[in-house]
């Protein structure tokens, strides 16, 4: 909220910089929980960590979408090696 600072809604945190007494100034967004948070308190999803979960999350890509789940296995396994086989070359 640009040129609007007492209309806007700020984040109900407070700031480890000030020892937790001062309440952040970001602007805040209404949480589930139903407390104000901003982009650095919200807690945002780091995605699914099982491989199931990032099976269901990967077939809603369109290039995934009609593969079945041995497939899509197999193309995570490939991207797992290929990204460790990186790192390898990276630290020689």
């Amino acid at each position: 909220m640009v040129g609007r600072p007492l209309k806007k809604i700020q984040c109900e945190s407070y700031t480890r910089g000030s020892k937790f007494t001062k309440q952040c100034l970001c602007k805040g967004y209404l949480k589930k929980s139903g407390f104000y948070r901003c982009k650095f308190h919200g807690g945002a999803s780091t995605g699914p960590k099982s491989l199931e979960g990032r099976i269901k999350a990967l077939r809603n890509l369109n290039f995934l979408k009609n593969k079945t789940e041995e497939e899509v296995q197999q193309w995570i396994k490939s991207k797992i090696t290929e990204v460790s086989y990186r790192k390898k070359l990276s630290t020689k």
